[in-house]
């Protein structure tokens, strides 16, 4: 198949794509200039440099499906702008979804976020797909914004649109700055890892799982025309921040220690996510680390 990936050199997409070239399908990947993906490919995209601002003409022509992962303030260090999240992400994913509908593709696969779902994620064991939206903060917003719009762009003009909320992600090729690879630069080093108290519940999920999930929505799914399907993407078992932790450095051989508390909690910290996989989707639930 020849599929179109957006977002293809940031973390979840430099998976996907690899997974998809791994697969034998043709890949053409909308990136910023010169960017280069978070992990090695078996294969050789067709790069298009851009935005989704300014999609060239024809960009688009032939393909099969999809798959937009590009965002904005997902790995932002300081506070993400409003103003360019709702551009890029709320935006720019409409901006895509029409241009697909002039070239015909007949599906779309939509990255979401389990942030859309924000405070309402505390009222539930596990969150179900129907969860009322109370995001927090602008890359949330403006997440949530974009799922709002897709889904009712599906809806009104049809063709496959499938939704996919990944959970807590985690695995080569993540930002550095994030817990996994924080927490294994450190055991590497022999140094000691300060962290929060660790009391945040999350769902997570090695991105090779996610990868393949994109794909095989991409790929095999069947969805309905103008029927847009939502998927939490995640394993459906509840961690703590500290078990997380705990698990990883003891399999790591750590020699630092574990400074649990020696940072303090986000000012709007949702403290747990953990998704409800219904309907089931058949996928690799690895939580391993």
């Amino acid at each position: 198949m020849r599929l179109f990936i957006t977002g293809a050199t940031g973390f979840i997409g430099s998976h996907v794509a690899a997974a998809a070239l791994a697969a034998g399908h043709e890949v053409i990947a909308l990136r910023h200039s010169g960017a280069m993906p978070r992990i090695m490919l078996p294969g050789r995209p067709t790069w298009i440099d851009g935005s989704l601002a300014d999609l060239p003409p024809g960009a688009l022509a032939g393909c099969d499906v999809v798959i937009h992962l590009a965002a904005h303030g997902v790995t932002a260090t300081r506070p993400a702008s409003w103003t360019e999240c709702a551009r890029i992400n709320a935006e720019g994913t409409l901006h895509l979804l029409e241009h697909a509908r002039r070239a015909a593709v007949p599906r779309a696969i939509v990255a979401g976020s389990c942030f859309e779902y924000g405070r309402s994620a505390e009222a539930f064991d596990t969150v179900p797909v129907d969860a009322p939206l109370a995001p927090v903060g602008a890359y949330a917003a403006s997440k949530a914004a974009a799922s709002v719009l897709a889904l009712a762009w599906a809806r009104t003009h049809g063709g496959q649109l499938a939704l996919l909320r990944p959970f807590m992600t985690y695995g080569e090729g993540e930002p550095a700055a994030r817990l996994w690879p924080a927490l294994c630069t450190a055991a590497m080093r022999g140094e000691d890892f300060p962290c929060t108290n660790g009391g945040q519940v999350r769902d997570f999920i090695r991105v090779e799982a996610v990868a393949r999930t994109f794909l095989d929505a991409a790929t095999a799914w069947t969805i309905g025309e103008g029927e847009p399907v939502i998927r939490n993407v995640g394993t459906g078992h509840a961690r703590s921040v500290r078990e997380f932790c705990t698990d990883a450095w003891t399999r790591l051989g750590a020699r630092g220690q574990l400074r649990f508390g020696a940072l303090p909690y986000r000012p709007d910290e949702v403290m747990r996510y953990v998704a409800r996989l219904e309907p089931p989707v058949p996928m690799a639930h690895d939580i391993s680390t």
